[in-house]
């Protein structure tokens, strides 16, 4: 961990060194975040008080200088305060200050080259993203080799997530902050878009997750995913489609076999800027017949939150989800977004894998039989406010009303309930 800081830190020396070796502009920026969140009932049993809530600070300060000789150098320190309470635990305070990303970028015509901490962003963000709705975002470090001409763009990078705290809420002392480290995880990929027509193309990707005999969880793990994702849009019609395969080693003795699909689609008006989509995404259940083959599709470094619902119960495995959404601006500076999602387990015997896909929510059992999930719909409201610029409110509610899976597994049917409120200010 402090060989990986270490790095992370002479980056940053250098990156600063070079700014005082060459007369160059800074491009500065910062953005501050206040969220108030609370989390009901999800456990789905009301007669049992383990309601939560908590409230984050978040800055972010952006600097980015570039040399006539195609050298730039971006920096994005962060510091978070949390406040979090839950019954079991009580009022938890907890804060960081890192580096988001430092990095140096050299182009030169069509190539280029980051080294350094920074984020990887591609597609639908269904593997790979910042997941920066949380507090501390993700990040990597790494190096990362860029080509782009007209049509077509390809990145290929290893990387390791990088090690900052996850700040998580604990029943028993030492209450704060726990580090996980990620330096015995590699990530391996080359990622390419292929440019058809204006926002219409094809993307393709491959990319190798291995974890050395040092890592704590996943020993010898090595997974290859492979994918393909359309997109396109023509006139008032937008379209996305995308498969991912998984094979490798899931764990000594164990070799792993999954996959995961997804399709959308969506019209839009001129009328309030209205758009109307669907959705659907899919990826068969693991039933652990085949003791020697694991069969979940498994990516902990998506965005799965924007996907499969606000509220979190769901990542791209053992899944099935039918999104009905509707985004519109009845009036300048507001933007209303809704989702109806109703979701479902492809497999009852085979485990409901949580947000992270990593780590099981609810166990999955030979006798289990049901595999309605329930119904969860999400409510949100933007408000751009006109008389200061750069600031963003934005109030979300979420209800998850469970289905018969979620009596099966927990015994409980009670609703779940989730709501925000985010001031974002941005100078």
């Amino acid at each position: 961990m402090m060989l990986n800081k270490t790095k992370i830190l002479a980056t940053a020396a250098l990156a600063l060194g070079c700014t005082q070796a060459h007369a160059a502009d800074w491009v500065t920026s910062a953005d501050l975040r206040e969220r108030y969140q609370s989390f009901n009932n999800f456990d789905f049993n009301s007669a049992v008080d383990n309601n939560a809530w908590e409230l984050d600070t978040r800055l972010f300060i952006k600097a980015k200088t570039e040399f006539e000789n195609g050298l730039s150098v971006y920096l994005q320190p962060q510091a978070v305060l949390i406040k979090n309470h839950t019954t079991a635990a009580g009022t938890q305070n907890f804060s960081q200050a890192d580096l988001l990303q430092s990095y140096i970028q050299y182009n030169t015509g069509d190539f280029g080259v980051r080294l350094g901490r920074q984020q990887l962003v591609y597609g639908d963000q269904r593997l790979l993203g910042h997941l920066g709705w949380k507090d501390v975002a993700r990040t990597f470090d790494g190096v990362k080799v860029m080509y782009k001409s007209e049509a077509i763009a390809v990145d290929a990078f290893r990387v390791h997530p990088a090690d900052i705290g996850a700040m998580t809420p604990t029943p028993t002392a030492p209450h704060g902050q726990s580090l996980v480290t990620w330096e015995d995880r590699t990530l391996t990929g080359v990622y390419g878009t292929y440019t058809l027509a204006p926002k219409t193309g094809v993307d393709v990707y491959y990319i190798n997750w291995a974890h050395t005999a040092a890592a704590a969880i996943g020993k010898g793990r090595d997974l290859n995913t492979y994918g393909l994702r359309g997109f396109g849009k023509w006139g008032a019609v937008d379209a996305t489609a995308e498969a991912a395969f998984q094979g490798g080693t899931w764990a000594t003795g164990k070799s792993q076999s999954a996959s995961a699909y997804a399709i959308k689609a969506g019209y839009s008006l001129d009328t309030w800027a209205t758009r109307f989509g669907i959705e659907y995404d899919y990826s068969p259940g693991d039933d652990k017949t085949d003791p020697t083959t694991h069969k979940d599709f498994v990516f902990p470094f998506h965005t799965n939150h924007a996907h499969y619902g606000e509220m979190d119960r769901f990542s791209w495995a053992n899944m099935k989800d039918i999104r009905l959404s509707v985004k519109t601006s009845p009036a300048k500076g507001f933007t209303f977004i809704g989702n109806i999602h109703k979701l479902s387990l492809d497999t009852a015997k085979g485990d409901w894998l949580n947000v992270v896909g990593a780590g099981v929510l609810y166990p999955g059992k030979a006798t289990y039989t049901a595999t309605d999930a329930g119904t969860e719909i999400d409510l949100k409201l933007v408000y751009k406010v006109a008389s200061v610029k750069g600031l963003k409110i934005v109030g979300n509610y979420s209800t998850f009303n469970p289905g018969a899976a979620v009596l099966e597994r927990t015994g409980f049917k009670d609703s779940a309930s989730f709501a925000y409120l985010i001031a974002n200010y941005t100078f």
